[in-house]
């Protein structure tokens, strides 16, 4: 019986072995593997630069950069084996004592509170990728730490932990930590930065440097001390370094430079080569971005919409506080606000708190802004307190942290109650009262060092007294009243020699919004789509002086325009009229160009044919849906700005297709190209591909056909008007999409809208450069935009709401988008040289009557140098004034 029983229990113990044995080696084939260092596969951070080599931002999982082991400094490596692992170089991967250790603390706890790991099994875990607190995942741990122990030395398992562990504020190994929190290379920290390292991988938020410095502090003289008492340094260096203040930095915010740029070529890039290499590979991406452009399209755009949001009328204050202790809080709280963000530095004393920041004003600083706090700049945004209104002298005063300021009456006429049925300029305040009142929570713009006014001067002199009014007035800053705006607006810019994008703007904020307008948001685009129309018609037989009829039309139900383009619903008629409401006569097709005429323009679409319009607007890249109108003349529409944009970068680029750049080329972490160019059309391959392709398969079948035969060019040389469109504007050069002379011409065109006295782009004159563009407003002022561009830089700029509401009476394109558009292009031609649009063969110029379009005469009252296409210019004199009736400027309607 005896017997039996010890079989009984020798076979069950053979069990339990060859289970365990089993176990362990269903656990060990699911380890990674890992036999020298050549296996460690670390997610890095990859980097994206601009067109000029600077760094513009990251794309990461983990933000690592590895560092040999050599070139880590011994202090650091023995500060985390002082505070994590001191007996390393002599266990062989785990330590009984500690696990021994732990697991009575578990069991006093009754639940998992401590660890034993040692620093190979912390490397185990970060590469098994689990955190839990298991069996399994410790038997795990353990067996991948003694499989590290047998095929790597203690050097590189202390190069994978110091490589791989995280320290916080998105940083993963010393590297990346060095940089995040001290802005320098491992090699150049001291000895106190190197103990709050080593003391945060065990609780990186709760020893953070940053938002913890207390407790940081405590861990750091726990790992000095540690170090004291295993003999890496003396108790003397130890207790120098706890005494220490120590520098730590908030991390840069590369998404402040171009966040709509790099969210794009991200999503880009994460179609063309996968979100894991993108995210984990380290790969150094070289975009098209030009970051000074860049900035200058942010600042643009901002202050841009500023101005637009103003005319819309003051939504009111932020609050209102009367009691004098409030205020002093309040002014103390903005205080702190400003001084924090004035400097991403902060320094823990040795008794762990941060030290007050107390920012240095200048000599400099306090000769050129002796009212001003350093922490306050000139065109800065601050909140401020009103502390009095006086309307005698029209000025409202405004306290703000450590200064006072004025606001001046004339520069807050806009803040009237909002509005949109009445012009901004014709509901102007008289006095600062009508807005405002003591004890409101402002915001204001610091716009000078003193406080000047013009106007009080002004008074001053005509009655012969002193400027100073009730107080001395050179005391304060100069402010004005300030909001931020509700209104989006997007800019896109090209480079029209190599294509590149130079800026892009999606919005107002990409912290509020991630949505990209500047090429996701299709809007009407209003008259800005005339240029298409009319640069199809000049394919049509229509030249710069052909007379185009300006007189009411009336389009019944069942013909071709029985549409209501404000979508109200059916309509019995439609009848466009100008934006004037009054009509001209015969007018010449420029003119009716430059003034943005709708009369003339659906005359135009009606005698070339909507098909035609439709697809030539295909040709030069519009991939969004068209209406089959005649209300697609006056930009019925939507299309993105995108799409815009590149249609007028052709026009300047003599008919060559634009291909816009995004990315130049994409290394990975060892400098193999992974890509070359890519092109932001890629991101609309599907919308895009299918309309060029059928262009492509047109243009081989009609240079087949020139081959063969020459019939279809003959029936176009006798009438233009009845040629087909495969005729004559297909080239052996596949991106050449329309004829260089056509796109000469409607550039000068574009020209007059700017140059011409009636040109509704007639600001774009202050860019100081040969450029052209067009104006586009749509129904009720949902929409407004520019789009122009100069022999270097073609530039696109939208305006409106996101969910479609009025802009403002009169907030036409040449108000709300173009100062915005003319802001950006000087600042983007700074440093270029001047230039003139080149003349393609086959261009003539001719002086014409710029009222009857014929050769100008001793009797022409203004002369019009104009561009034509080479056989269309013309060959008679006026003789005669040509006078528009009365007749013709009525709408019968009315």
């Amino acid at each position: 019986m005896l017997k039996k029983i010890l079989l009984f229990f020798i076979a069950l113990g053979l069990i339990g072995i060859l289970s365990a044995y089993l176990i362990i080696q269903s656990v060990k084939s699911g380890l990674p593997q890992l036999i020298t260092v050549k296996d460690y596969q670390p997610l890095l951070v990859s980097q994206v630069y601009d067109r000029n080599n600077k760094k513009i931002g990251e794309f990461f999982r983990e933000r690592r950069t590895l560092v040999p082991y050599d070139k880590i400094p011994k202090n650091l490596i023995n500060a985390f084996l002082a505070a994590e692992d001191d007996q390393f170089f002599s266990h062989k991967g785990i330590n009984p004592q500690a696990i021994f250790r732990a697991a009575l603390a578990n069991l006093r706890a009754g639940r998992s509170v401590q660890g034993g790991s040692t620093i190979t099994q912390q490397v185990a875990k970060t590469l098994l990728l689990s955190s839990e607190k298991t069996l399994t995942r410790k038997l795990r741990d353990i067996l991948l730490a003694m499989e590290m122990e047998r095929n790597l030395s203690k050097e590189d398992i202390l190069f994978l932990y110091l490589n791989q562990i995280y320290f916080g504020q998105g940083a993963y190994g010393v590297e990346q930590a060095a940089q995040t929190y001290y802005r320098k290379p491992v090699a150049k920290l001291t000895l106190s930065e190197m103990a709050i390292l080593a003391g945060l991988p065990q609780a990186p938020s709760r020893y953070s440097p940053v938002s913890n410095p207390l407790r940081a502090k405590e861990r750091q003289i726990y790992v000095l001390r540690r170090m004291a008492d295993v003999g890496f340094v003396t108790k003397d260096e130890a207790e120098a370094a706890i005494q220490e203040p120590v520098k730590v930095y908030v991390r840069e915010n590369y998404e402040e430079f171009a966040p709509f740029y790099l969210e794009t070529v991200r999503q880009l890039l994460v179609t063309q080569l996968g979100e894991d290499l993108v995210l984990d590979k380290g790969l150094r991406i070289y975009t098209s971005l030009d970051l000074t452009k860049q900035l200058a399209a942010q600042e643009s755009v901002k202050e841009g919409l500023k101005s637009l949001d103003k005319r819309q009328g003051y939504r009111g204050p932020q609050k209102n506080i009367s009691d004098n202790s409030d205020i002093e809080d309040f002014l103390k709280e903005a205080q702190k606000k400003l001084i924090s963000d004035f400097t991403p530095e902060r320094i823990i004393m040795p008794d762990g708190k941060f030290a007050d920041i107390v920012p240095v004003k200048t000599a400099q600083d306090a000769k050129e802004h002796p009212l001003l706090p350093p922490y306050i700049k000139l065109k800065d945004t601050v909140s401020g307190v009103v502390e009095k209104i006086d309307d005698a002298q029209g000025l409202v005063y405004v306290r703000l942290p450590e200064t006072f300021g004025l606001i001046d009456i004339d520069t807050m006429t806009w803040a009237r109650k909002p509005d949109s049925d009445q012009r901004w300029d014709l509901a102007s305040i008289k006095k600062p009262s009508e807005a405002l009142k003591k004890g409101d929570v402002i915001l204001v713009k610091v716009v000078a060092d003193q406080f000047t006014s013009s106007r009080l001067q002004g008074a001053a002199k005509k009655k012969g007294v002193a400027t100073t009014g009730p107080a001395d007035l050179s005391k304060f800053v100069g402010l004005e009243l300030d909001q931020e705006p509700l209104v989006e607006g997007a800019l896109i810019s090209f480079d029209q020699q190599n294509q590149d994008v130079l800026a892009m703007v999606g919005g107002s904020s990409f912290a509020k919004s991630e949505f990209n307008r500047a090429i996701q948001a299709p809007r009407q685009t209003g008259s800005a789509f005339k240029a298409i129309v009319y640069a199809s018609a000049l394919e049509k037989g229509y030249n710069p002086a052909t007379p185009v009829m300006d007189a009411p039309i009336v389009y019944e139900e069942g013909g071709a325009a029985a549409d209501d383009s404000e979508g109200q619903g059916d309509l019995k008629v439609w009848k466009p009229s100008n934006h004037s409401k009054s009509f001209g006569g015969d007018i010449l097709f420029r003119n009716a160009l430059v003034k943005s005429l709708n009369i003339p323009t659906v005359k135009i679409i009606e005698d070339v044919g909507v098909p035609w319009a439709t697809d030539y607007a295909r040709r030069l890249g519009i991939y969004s849906p068209l209406n089959p109108d005649f209300t697609l003349a006056l930009g019925s529409s939507s299309v993105t700005l995108y799409e815009m944009t590149k249609v007028f970068s052709e026009f300047g680029r003599l008919g060559k297709r634009l291909s816009p750049l995004l990315i130049h080329r994409v290394d990975d972490a060892n400098g193999k190209s992974l890509l070359k160019t890519v092109s932001l059309d890629t991101r609309f391959d599907k919308e895009i591909k299918s309309i060029n392709d059928g262009f492509e398969e047109r243009r081989k079948t009609f240079l087949e056909s020139i081959n063969a035969a020459n019939k279809e060019e003959e029936t176009q040389k006798k009438d233009p008007k009845k040629a087909k469109l495969d005729d004559s504007i297909f080239f052996q050069d596949p991106d050449q999409l329309i004829r260089p002379s056509t796109a000469y011409v409607m550039t000068t065109l574009l020209k007059g809208v700017v140059e011409d006295a009636g040109g509704t782009g007639g600001r774009a004159r202050a860019v100081g450069r040969e450029v052209a563009g067009k104006t586009g407003s749509t129904n009720n002022y949902y929409d407004a935009w520019f789009i122009g561009y100069s022999p270097q830089i073609s530039t696109g700029v939208w305006v409106g709401f996101d969910k479609e509401k009025s802009l403002g009476k009169g907030e036409v394109g040449g108000r709300s988008a173009l100062p915005i558009w003319v802001d950006y292009m000087k600042a983007a031609h700074e440093g270029l040289p001047q230039m003139t649009f080149p003349v393609p063969d086959g261009i003539v110029f001719a002086n014409i009557d710029s009222e009857t379009g014929k050769l100008a005469s001793a009797s022409t009252k203004k002369i019009i140098r104009q561009a034509f296409v080479e056989g269309t210019e013309p060959t008679a004199a006026s003789n005669k004034a040509e006078e528009a009736t009365d007749f013709y400027k009525q709408d019968f309607s009315e």
